[in-house]
C-alpha cells in the first residue's frame, strides 16, 4: 500500500492527541524489539498500534523519525537514572538502593531493547544532535558512579573515572547478555549478586557472614 493510498487518519477526540502518539511510540518499541530496526516497517508499527498509515504520518515523517523520538526518550530516562544513582552513598541501605537501581536499569533495557540493539549494531545512526544527547546521557551515568566510589574512600591506583567507566561497562554488558536469547539467568538472583559484588568491589562494602554470591538458572 502506498503512502498516497493510505486510509484516512484516525479521528482524534479533543485532548487525546498525546494518547494516540503514545500508542504509536509503544507500538514502535514493540516492533523494533520483535523485528529489529532494519526489518521493521511502518506497516508493522501501524498493525501493532491498530491504526492507519495516515495516522502514523500525522505524527512521524518516517520510521527513522519514530526511532529518533524513542532514542530521545531513552536518553532522558538514562539521565533520570543517573540522578538517582548520584545520590547513592556507602551507607547501611546502600545495597538495597543499588539493587533498586539495577532493577530500574534492567527495566529500561527491556523497554528499549530494540532501540538499544540498533545503536549497538550501528544499523540506525543518530543525527548529530541526538548523538550529542547520547554522549551526555552516558557520560552522566558514568559520572554518577563516581560519587559513591569517591564516598567509599577506598585506596586505589586506578583513577575514579576509570573505575566508574569499568563499572558501567560491567552493568551494561551483564544486562545485555542476561536478556539475550542465549541466557537462562534468573534476573532477580543476578541483581542480588551484582549489588553485593558492586558494593564489595567498588564501594568498599563488606559482605554479611554466610552470604552467597550466585546467579542461578531459572
Amino acid at each position: 500500500m502506498s503512502r498516497g493510498s493510505s486510509p484516512l487518519a484516525e479521528p482524534v477526540p479533543a485532548g487525546q492527541e498525546s494518547g494516540l502518539r503514545s500508542r504509536l511510540t509503544e507500538a514502535g518499541l514493540a516492533a523494533f524489539a520483535r523485528h529489529g530496526y532494519a526489518k521493521t516497517t511502518v506497516d508493522d508499527v501501524i498493525r501493532q498500534a491498530g491504526t492507519s498509515r495516515a495516522t502514523f504520518y500525522r505524527y512521524f515523517e518516517n520510521k527513522r523519525a519514530l526511532f529518533h523520538e524513542l532514542s530521545g526518550d531513552c536518553f532522558r530516562e538514562l539521565r533520570a537514572l543517573a540522578d538517582r544513582l548520584g545520590a547513592l552513598r556507602p551507607e547501611e541501605d546502600a545495597r538495597a538502593r543499588l539493587r533498586l537501581f539495577l532493577a530500574d536499569y534492567d527495566a529500561l533495557h527491556v523497554r528499549f531493547s530494540g532501540v538499544i540493539r540498533a545503536w549497538t549494531d550501528n544499523v540506525a545512526p543518530l543525527d548529530p544532535e541526538l548523538a550529542k544527547e547520547a554522549d551526555t546521557a552516558f557520560v552522566k551515568l558514568v559520572t554518577a558512579f563516581c560519587g559513591p566510589i569517591d564516598a567509599a574512600g577506598t585506596t586505589s591506583d586506578v583513577p575514579t573515572e576509570l573505575r566508574a567507566a569499568l563499572l558501567y561497562v560491567v552493568v551494561e554488558r551483564i544486562h545485555f547478555y542476561a536478556r539475550s536469547q542465549y541466557s537462562d539467568i534468573d534476573i532477580d538472583r543476578l541483581h542480588d549478586t551484582l549489588a553485593v559484588m558492586i558494593q564489595r568491589a567498588f564501594f568498599g562494602g563488606g559482605v554479611p557472614t554466610g552470604s552467597r554470591l550466585r546467579i542461578g538458572g531459572r
